[in-house]
């Protein structure tokens, strides 16, 4: 057996990506959110010398675990894969050396909260038990199973988007029969005409490469990094007025990083730890934010740009944001890597006035780039005094200075570990015939069939080209227009917004770039007819069926009050278009299929991978940090 226990300095020689395998850290910072310095420390970590078996070489140590009988096991342990031939673990830091087990072989220890196992087989799965006392005690144990990618040789380059559609009528594939619908298909016929559609959209290698890409990532991230993050994420200290955190409107716990509704209250709230429904600031029945706040998981995947008019974008010239104080600074600090999408974003809600805070309030000039800047640097930067947060930002960065740059930075790092790519449509890929039912095997053929138009824009792995299209959602809310009309024209001003990801769509309502739609059905039945659709909506003010509005008097005339001749006009300007004709039992089997790309870990908030995105509730290094609740008072 080989045991090691590592706790040196790491050679000069050790390769580079070994030393940032430190992931999974989806760190738990300690009780006083200070690091304890122990993330500069190695990777602790096991390497399999037994010819990739994935076993280590037996002797005569006792692997029962401790002798103590009463330890407690590590909280939200998890495991994910970080390559071909490695996997990475972590739980919740607590000071504890753990014992860490592959299997009922003792593989090593350590008093960090994170470990990766090296030298492991491809395409193979492992369980692990991470222990401090008794490995045979469940109480006193945790355990994880984790697989490794397919190989060895993916570069994890490809997020798995696709922007090269592929696709035909189900008739025209012999697998199926010559079935013109997926509901003529026999019971015989369903997985062999799926999987002729699955080859021909060539879903297992875009499967592979966000699967590669998603790990390359992870094991990117170091530890004290995503700790510090993830204390800046949910700090309200980045908030002019000290009220509203990163996670006042993304929440972990809460549709897979978003917060629940149509529009998100930002400054101001009556109770700001209170997150989701019943947010409000008292004051306005209609929020002044007027997008819905996208989920935050998964956002790492994005390589194009991110908000729903990806204004920050990655381009063949590099960064492109509206500040070009932002963009150089952001490329001088992570270049155009994995971070800088991320990093860039994280500049600009802080500066919102309706989102995080008015730089007006503190003198600074909103018409003008330094002035942007200086409120960053001059307000929020200085609100993290050093004593508070000296430590985690020389854990993360080697010395305890703070500016913005860095804050933005460990942020984007925070951000990057939330990867939720896990379903059972995957498992389906991968070869398990029994992950879906009939109905979501005929939903993944009516989605994939050409007549119905969804690979258009959502193929892929990712679900997404990325790219911005119009189609002409109804306009509600305030709007980013100018003149106040409640008008928002999107990107390229003809109402064109960022096509998003279908990964954990059934779990991130209310959907629409406003949240216009309250139910996953109703949003999928307006590319049946756009303009039928349109013409329902207001006829039937569906706005006011959205939770967030329920029993708001007046309502379609304050939430919408010019809403059908702003979105006619959108409409218009783009030639009207878009109809795929789907009858009502096929709209239900796309919606059906659609709950088939939720990660497991992402729609119980109670999960580990979930759980282990949220900082201990004890305020913070600064006593400021955003501890929710729900509307019930439960704490999120």
């Amino acid at each position: 057996m080989n045991i090691q226990r590592i706790n040196l300095e790491v050679s000069c020689t050790t390769p580079l990506r070994l030393l940032i395998l430190s992931l999974l850290l989806l760190v738990v910072g300690c009780s006083s959110g200070s690091s304890n310095g122990d993330d500069n420390s190695p990777l602790d970590s096991a390497t399999d010398n037994t010819g990739g078996d994935g076993n280590s070489d037996p002797d005569t140590d006792d692997n029962t675990g401790g002798e103590t009988g009463n330890a407690t096991a590590p909280a939200k342990l998890i495991g994910n894969a970080f390559s071909g031939s490695s996997i990475g673990l972590s739980w919740g830091r607590d000071g504890v050396t753990y014992s860490i087990y592959r299997g009922s072989e003792k593989i090593g220890e350590t008093s960090n909260h994170y470990f990766v196992d090296q030298g492991l087989a491809v395409n193979t799965e492992y369980t692990y038990s991470v222990t401090a006392g008794n490995i045979e005690s469940d109480t006193e144990t945790a355990r994880v199973s984790a697989k490794t990618l397919l190989n060895n040789t993916n570069n994890g380059l490809s997020n798995g988007a696709d922007i090269v559609v592929e696709n035909d009528r189900i008739s025209s594939f012999a697998e199926c029969n010559n079935a013109r619908s997926a509901l003529e298909l026999l019971e015989g016929d369903l997985d062999s005409c799926l999987q002729a559609m699955l080859a021909l959209n060539n879903m297992a290698a875009h499967l592979e490469d966000i699967r590669a890409f998603a790990a390359r990532v992870r094991s990117e991230q170091h530890p004290a990094k995503v700790e510090l993050g993830m204390r800046l994420f949910h700090s309200k200290s980045l908030s002019g007025d000290s009220d509203t955190a990163c996670s006042s409107c993304h929440q972990p716990a809460v549709g897979c990083g978003g917060d629940g509704l149509s529009m998100p209250v930002g400054v101001n709230a009556v109770d700001p730890d209170l997150v989701g429904p019943g947010r409000s600031d008292g004051l306005n029945e209609v929020p002044i934010v007027a997008r819905n706040a996208q989920p935050i998981c998964n956002v790492a995947l994005w390589t194009r740009g991110l908000f729903w008019d990806n204004r920050v974008a990655m381009t063949d010239r590099g960064l492109r944001t509206d500040s070009r104080d932002v963009s150089n600074n952001t490329e001088s600090a992570v270049g155009t890597g994995t971070l800088a999408l991320m990093m860039a974003q994280a500049h600009f809600p802080v500066t919102d006035a309706a989102e995080m805070g008015d730089i007006t309030q503190f003198g600074y000039d909103n018409t003008s780039d330094s002035g942007f800047t200086a409120y960053r640097e001059e307000i929020l930067a200085e609100k993290l005094d050093s004593a508070s947060w000296g430590s985690l930002f020389t854990a993360a960065f080697g010395d305890p200075a703070i500016d913005f740059s860095r804050i933005a930075e460990a942020i984007a790092a925070y951000e990057a570990v939330q990867l939720f790519i896990d379903n059972p449509f995957f498992d389906y890929v991968d070869g398990d015939q029994d992950a879906l039912n009939s109905d979501e095997k005929r939903g993944a053929i009516t989605f994939m069939a050409g007549n119905s138009g969804c690979t258009n824009c959502h193929a892929g792995a990712f679900f997404t080209n990325q790219g911005l299209r119009a189609v002409s959602y109804p306009q509600i809310g305030v709007g980013k227009d100018g003149s106040g009309n409640g008008a928002d024209l999107g990107g390229n001003g003809v109402g064109s917004f960022r096509i998003p990801t279908l990964l954990n769509v059934a779990i991130t309502g209310p959907w629409g770039h406003n949240g216009q739609f309250a139910t996953l059905k109703r949003n999928v039945e307006h590319y049946r007819d756009r303009a039928s659709s349109i013409a329902q909506y207001f006829a039937g003010s569906e706005m006011c069926n959205l939770a967030q509005f329920a029993g708001l008097q007046d309502c379609a005339i304050k939430v919408a009050p010019n809403g059908l001749a702003l979105t006619q006009n959108i409409f218009n300007a783009n030639g009207g278009g878009g109809a795929n004709n789907l009858s009502d039992a096929e709209i239900e089997l796309v919606v059906k299929f659609l709950g088939t790309l939720t990660d497991p870990g992402a729609a119980n908030s109670d999960s580990n991978a979930t759980q282990a995105l949220i900082p201990p509730r004890d305020g913070g290094p600064d006593g400021r940090q955003l501890d929710a609740k729900d509307v019930a008072g439960n704490a999120l």
